[in-house]
């Protein structure tokens, strides 16, 4: 079965889902026009703060992104359709976005921008319909006691408006006889006191409001020692927390002292134990645990609220990684595109083309001649000693060894012309 409280805000989602698809594409424009339009409209009382005003931040911030992500993807489609550079070519300098594009860079900080701020609208709504998924629940509890007992609530209300009208002797004591002659069960004990509850901590109670009905449960309180009520003493233990809590922090420094008074008087009477004075002295710890155990005790309720928001955080960071991880795909596909790689550039580039000399026919050997002195005479510069075509020269081209360019007879030969140990030219 659905929950109640999940199936009547249906068509208030509806709403503000198509409104944020609305505003995302038209720009903000369009949501000044549809205020002024329908500024008397309750259903779109989240435009002005409203129920829903932080599902609907988030829902328009979710649309933003998606519209975003299909832009960028518009980028790729149409950098895929460029043709390709040459590799002959020097590199083709980067295509600058058009003016007004975000870049990737952008828009990855955009994204995350996004992903916190939904997290933050997300979280205040689960706190939001946690509480008021708590709330409904004690509401129906106390419908159900209600028709059990037959207790009639409206005389105890018109009881409790002079008490917070005037907060007279006589008026208090008309309140704290009610109750003690319907205290008849613990189930009527907890409904009077679930009431009281309800009265003081109501959003928009007023000060006096609260002080005076926490003077009808002190006077309640002394007469339940008194007399051994003790099931009307146990119903008021379980709710003075959030009552008493609730009214001290609401309020200044001044007034707030007027409550304590009655702590004081509280503790020094041993109207509660250790545990609830404790919680008593530090309002803020103490409404905080009362809360946790709330949603302990009304756990039925509140996890089918935290498992939802909690998958939908969890969307909501995938999007986020896989919008992420498609732009980073993206700029990388884009500098492949525009850059060609440096190894495909060094192989179009021929390498250099040693200096060759004309073929020229194998000549007779020369034998060396003898100078008067009987040494041997080194030949001419015209000596036909300094040749290639011997049968030692390799083609730097051919398969075989690679020799070594000559700067004495300026061509290739397989040995150097020079003895570097000497210094002196070396002959073939």
């Amino acid at each position: 079965m659905e929950n109640p409280f999940f199936s009547k805000i249906t068509e208030l989602r509806n709403v503000i889902d198509k409104l944020a698809q609305f505003v995302a594409r038209n720009g903000p424009e369009f949501e000044k026009m549809t205020m002024e339009k329908q500024k008397e409209n309750p259903k779109f009382s989240f435009l002005f703060g409203g129920d829903f005003y932080g599902y609907y931040k988030y829902k328009l911030a979710l649309e933003q992104q998606q519209l975003l992500c299909k832009q960028s993807q518009d980028m790729e489609a149409t950098a895929q359709m460029q043709p390709l550079p040459q590799p002959a070519l020097p590199p083709a300098a980067p295509i600058p976005a058009p003016q007004g594009t975000p870049s990737v860079e952008e828009l990855i900080q955009q994204s995350q921008w996004n992903l916190q701020q939904q997290e933050q609208h997300l979280l205040a709504m689960r706190q939001e319909q946690v509480t008021s998924a708590v709330a409904l629940a004690i509401e129906q509890q106390m419908q159900k006691v209600l028709e059990e007992t037959q207790l009639d609530m409206n005389e105890f209300d018109n009881l409790l408006q002079p008490i917070i009208d005037t907060c007279t002797k006589d008026a208090i004591s008309a309140g704290k006889n009610w109750m003690f002659s319907n205290a008849k069960s613990p189930a009527h004990c907890e409904l009077m006191a679930g009431h009281l509850r309800n009265r003081i901590t109501a959003e928009g109670a007023h000060f006096e409001l609260r002080l005076h009905l926490i003077y009808l449960i002190n006077d309640v309180l002394h007469h339940c020692q008194r007399k051994q009520a003790r099931d009307l003493l146990a119903a008021l233990q379980k709710v003075v927390v959030p009552i008493y809590c609730t009214s001290f922090l609401a309020v200044e420094e001044d007034k707030q002292q007027k409550i304590a008074r009655l702590l004081q008087l509280w503790e020094k009477n041993g109207y509660f134990d250790e545990s609830i004075i404790q919680q008593l002295q530090s309002p803020a710890l103490g409404l905080g645990q009362y809360q946790a155990n709330l949603i302990t005790e009304y756990a039925t309720v509140v996890q089918p609220v935290q498992v939802a928001f909690q998958q939908q955080i969890q969307n909501l960071k995938t999007q986020h990684e896989e919008f992420v991880n498609s732009l980073t795909q993206q700029q990388q596909q884009q500098q492949q595109l525009q850059i060609p790689p440096l190894e495909n550039e060094v192989k179009s580039t021929p390498p250099p083309q040693a200096p060759t000399s004309a073929p020229s026919t194998a000549p007779p050997s020369v034998p060396v001649t003898q100078a008067d002195d009987g040494k041997s005479q080194m030949p001419l510069s015209g000596s036909t000693e300094y040749d290639t075509t011997g049968s030692g020269v390799q083609d730097p081209a051919s398969g075989g060894p690679r020799a070594d360019f000559c700067h004495f007879c300026l061509f290739t030969c397989p040995a150097r012309c020079r003895d570097t140990t000497n210094h002196r030219p070396v002959l073939h």
